[in-house]
């Protein structure tokens, strides 16, 4: 792999090769885009390229140092990351980086630590941090991942050199899809669901019932207004399980109320169920925009009150109970 393996992120690869090139990697970065837009694998190919012996400004994947990197045993890089178990990243994390980054290199000729969802440190782990952005040693380079860089201190910002990565456009997933080995219909529809994200689209091809699920989902809710009492605990019950299993169920939900309100404003080519689309276009003309729009609100409130630990099936069939009740203009 090199930064070939990159999809869709022409300028940010650019830049960091020219770092490279140029030999003023700077003593750190601040990454930011939506998840799975690939921030962590374009940090790790500038690591790995960054290290190699051979390549210029890429990596080779065969000298020593591309090995080590290869198989995650490389002594001068190290990722940082939210624990198993916890919610975010802590001061003790942050000071054994501290701690750490002081030695000097061991295999080159200078270190690199990513923070992986940096927006996650504590108050007491970000303040920590900020310490050692001020006065960096001169061989280490911290890459700071993010969603949402607003959510850092500022002072942390300020101290980074900033790459946003776009949004990847939809040919291009698809290409990847069917590279894949996807069929054609398939390959689209999900590269529609990916929604600019390479990662999701990923994710999405690994779920081995995927379009099963989707259906009983999508044919679920097509018909919500006339499902009963128990038809909705058994898909409460049903959607309890798949999130258990990672399954991307918000997602779908959000689609589904999504391309009905698209339609509803004829910005047809942004459809993403065109597979359903007949069925869409027929709750397009029933459902009013405010209904739509509540809806999704809706949704949204659900999956922050599940992220939150209130209880999913509560949660999600209070969802569904309100999503029932007859559209009001």
């Amino acid at each position: 792999m090199s930064f070939n393996s990159v999809i869709g992120q022409k300028e940010a690869v650019e830049i960091l090769q020219d770092e490279i090139k140029k030999d003023r990697i700077s003593h750190a970065y601040l990454i930011s885009a939506k998840k799975g837009s690939g921030k962590s694998k374009l940090a790790f190919e500038f690591a790995k390229a960054s290290f190699c012996e051979e390549a210029e400004a890429d990596s080779c994947g065969s000298c020593i140092n591309c090995r080590k990197m290869d198989h995650q045993n490389h002594p001068d890089y190290k990722v940082i990351s939210v624990l198993e178990g916890k919610s975010a990243i802590s001061i003790d994390q942050i000071r054994e980086l501290k701690k750490e980054i002081a030695y000097k290199p061991y295999d080159s000729d200078h270190k690199i630590y990513i923070i992986e969802a940096a927006e996650k440190m504590t108050k007491e782990a970000a303040n920590s941090l900020l310490k050692t952005l001020e006065e960096p040693p001169s061989f280490a380079t911290i890459i700071l991942l993010v969603e949402d860089s607003g959510k850092l201190l500022p002072t942390i910002v300020s101290r980074c050199q900033q790459i946003k990565l776009r949004n990847v456009d939809r040919a291009e997933i698809k290409k990847m899809l069917l590279a894949e080995g996807l069929t054609e219909e398939r390959a689209e529809i999900i590269s529609l669901a990916a929604a600019g994200s390479p990662g999701r689209a990923l994710d999405i091809i690994e779920i081995e019932d995927y379009f099963k699920e989707r259906q009983q989902i999508y044919d679920f809710l097509k018909d919500i207004k006339s499902k009963n009492t128990i038809e909705i605990f058994k898909i409460t019950e049903k959607i309890t399980s798949l999130l258990k299993a990672d399954f991307p169920c918000f997602n779908l939900l959000s689609d589904w109320y999504r391309d009905i309100m698209m339609i509803k404003q004829d910005y047809l080519e942004a459809v993403i169920n065109k597979d359903y689309f007949e069925e869409l276009k027929e709750l397009a003309a029933e459902l009013s925009l405010q209904g739509l729009i509540s809806d999704l609100e809706l949704i949204a409130q659900t999956e922050e009150y599940i992220e939150r630990n209130i209880r999913e099936e509560l949660s999600l069939e209070v969802l569904f109970f309100k999503l029932r009740q007859p559209d009001q203009e």
